[in-house]
């Protein structure tokens, strides 16, 4: 991703070198609506989160930098604007949860 891969370019010790979306299109996490066939893309998008080894970090990103657009740590963006609003304890266990879900390195990239 184009955040990821500048961040990763200027530190290559970063959680965003080690994004599993590092070499994706970023287009795949940034679909153009959150409904219809655009499901599919927000899906595969998660798919690849799923299996990122700092998707914790990613989210903890998004939320702090308040990223309203696209697909952040394996959550869709309504998905965060329900976390946002329900508090710090509202992290999905996919992604962990609990009073340890806001530690960690900011994350940077859509991944």
């Amino acid at each position: 991703m184009s955040i990821a891969n500048a961040a990763a370019k200027a530190d290559p010790a970063s959680w965003e070198s080690q994004a599993a979306c590092l070499h994706c299109d970023p287009d795949l996490f940034f679909p153009i609506a959150p409904s219809g066939p655009a499901l599919r893309q927000i899906g595969k998008a998660k798919a690849i989160c799923a299996r990122c080894p700092v998707r914790r970090e990613c989210l903890q990103f998004a939320l702090t930098t308040h990223q309203v657009h696209g697909v952040w740590g394996g959550t869709s963006e309504e998905e965060r604007r329900l976390m946002q609003s329900r508090g710090p304890y509202s992290m999905p266990a996919h992604v962990g949860g609990g009073p340890e879900a806001g530690s960690g390195a900011p994350a940077g990239d859509s991944g």
